[in-house]
């Protein structure tokens, strides 16, 4: 199954917000690992071969796992179990099929439109707007980002492309 098309980013941001009303989130923070534990998916933290540790991590279709980089800092960990699990909601047929590979971080992932996608959702299930709309304008980005448990350039992003601020 070949998968060339534009990036989907209204259903992979309606996936996010389905799944954050499926299990009742209303408020920051929004734990991606319960949310993969609820679904049945399993969370490994692991450590990645040398040459592979530009890895961030990865979604094991067979195994029903997302395999997280241990040596990772914590928030991008917390970013990277919500992409993966985008991987899961999104791109399962894809998942399953001979033309699944994992992408590196530098070089190849960027411009795919199913890594595109993983990130919307991402961001989209971790820093959704109804949530941002409460806070966005009265509290500064450092106190955003941990409030929503999320690195500063996820907030300022979230914040630009939400409200081109």
């Amino acid at each position: 199954m070949k998968y060339n098309m534009a990036p989907d980013y209204q259903r992979a941001k309606g996936e996010a917000i389905h799944l954050l009303h499926q299990f009742g989130l209303e408020r920051p923070p929004v734990n991606p690992m319960e949310i993969a534990q609820h679904l049945g998916v399993k969370v490994s933290f692991v450590e990645f071969e040398r040459k592979l540790n530009n890895i961030s991590g990865f979604y094991d279709f067979e195994e029903d796992t997302i395999f997280v980089n241990m040596e990772e800092y914590p928030l991008r960990q917390t970013f990277t179990i919500a992409h993966e699990l985008g991987h899961r909601i999104l791109h399962a047929e894809w998942a399953k099929s001979s033309d699944y590979k994992v992408l590196m971080r530098e070089g190849g992932g960027a411009s795919d439109p199913k890594e595109a996608e993983a990130n919307v959702f991402a961001a989209n299930l971790l820093v959704p707007r109804f949530m941002l709309d409460k806070y966005w304008e009265d509290v500064p980005v450092t106190q955003l980002s941990q409030l929503f448990v999320v690195s500063v350039p996820v907030i300022k992003n979230r914040i630009s492309f939400e409200y081109g601020a």
